[in-house]
């Protein structure tokens, strides 16, 4: 009876889903590991908020690491894609002549449309053809609402859908549908993929006191674990990059050595001077010092054959170098020997997430 037990309970017990990596900075985390694989991910949201550079770089990254991948476009033609991926430095016509990736262009012809022939079926079985020969285990199907559109009477819409949902299930590809997010009430497509995803991510662009600023995040993801809260990303050049605080955690090291901070009188007073790991925050009204003071620390640190980048939000390389140049600190000469390196932007130049 106990044997019997314990083999009941083994067959319990919990295996933990397959998942196709994304290789999308910061993305994996969230997601426990990636994609569902073999299952569906829809990924929507709003205007300018990267759906299309979502599903491509799932692809594109897939095909770098040895999963063929095919995307189905409705709203760009293939050579655009060509050449937005470029300036990203993505090589994605390299990728097609070594058979790791294949672009097909969904987009409906209007006069198609009127004349009562269009379907998707069509375009489903180019797909399934190039699955087999390209032994494909991922596939986009990008802005499908341009398609879905084009349908007429609401009954063969439905009917469309249906056979999509069949095919994506018999084909067992890792995909990801996008789609773009109504205003206001949801359209019947939406709620249909809403219910279809086995993973369902909204992606948004929204703006707040004038500076745009984007989020990510997974409604749900059907027998996984995932991280629920929303979190900053940003489009860099080299795709889609984000910063979940989970993955900082508690991990600083302790503390270090003093360090002198250049001011012996200041020293004495901090045992020394301040400690290497160590956040050093200076408040105080304007006119109180606090660039001469981060200024001689940098001298410092510097003179010791340290390299240093100095981030700033007010003044400019330039003027900064011969402000406190009139306070005896001699930064230009560090900065022409490549020790000290800057970053100056407006505040209001981005978000915060881009900064």
């Amino acid at each position: 009876m106990e044997n019997h037990s314990y083999r009941e309970s083994e067959a319990l017990r919990p295996t933990s889903l397959d998942k196709a990596p994304t290789y999308i900075d910061g993305l994996d985390h969230i997601l426990k590991g990636g994609l569902p694989r073999g299952r569906t991910t829809v990924a929507s949201g709003t205007v300018g908020s990267g759906k299309t550079l979502f599903g491509l770089e799932f692809l594109y990254r897939g095909a770098l690491h040895g999963e063929a991948g095919i995307f189905v476009g409705f709203e760009e033609s293939t050579q655009q894609l060509r050449e937005n991926a470029a300036t990203l430095g993505w090589d994605l016509e390299n990728l097609e002549k070594q058979n790791r990736l294949v672009l097909l262009d969904g987009r409906i012809k209007p006069e198609t449309v009127i004349s009562g022939g269009f379907s998707l079926k069509g375009l489903l079985a180019v797909a399934s053809g190039t699955q087999r020969k390209r032994n494909a285990r991922r596939i986009v199907i990008d802005a499908l609402e341009v398609a879905l559109r084009l349908f007429d009477n609401p009954q063969t819409m439905r009917n469309e859908l249906h056979a999509l949902n069949t095919w994506l299930q018999e084909a067992g590809l890792s995909a990801v549908l996008t789609i773009r997010q109504a205003r206001g009430v949801p359209s019947a497509y939406e709620e249909f993929f809403d219910s279809l995803a086995d993973c369902l991510v909204r992606l948004d662009a929204r703006v707040d006191a004038q500076i745009t600023t984007r989020r990510l995040r997974v409604i749900k993801y059907r027998g996984s674990d995932f991280g629920r809260n929303e979190y900053l990303y940003t489009i860099t050049m080299g795709g889609l990059r984000l910063a979940p605080i989970s993955t900082v955690g508690l991990r600083h090291k302790p503390l270090g050595e003093h360090m002198t901070t250049g001011i012996l009188r200041l020293d004495d007073m901090l045992g020394g001077g301040y400690r290497r790991g160590a956040c050093i925050l200076f408040a105080g009204l304007p006119g109180t010092g606090k660039t001469l003071l981060a200024s001689t620390f940098v001298a410092q640190a510097c003179g010791r054959g340290e390299r240093v980048l100095y981030i700033g939000f007010e003044e400019s390389e330039a003027a900064m170098l011969e402000n406190v140049r009139s306070a005896g600190l001699d930064l230009k000469t560090h900065a022409d020997a490549g020790c000290l390196s800057f970053l100056v932007h407006y505040p209001e130049a981005m978000g915060a997430e881009d900064h």
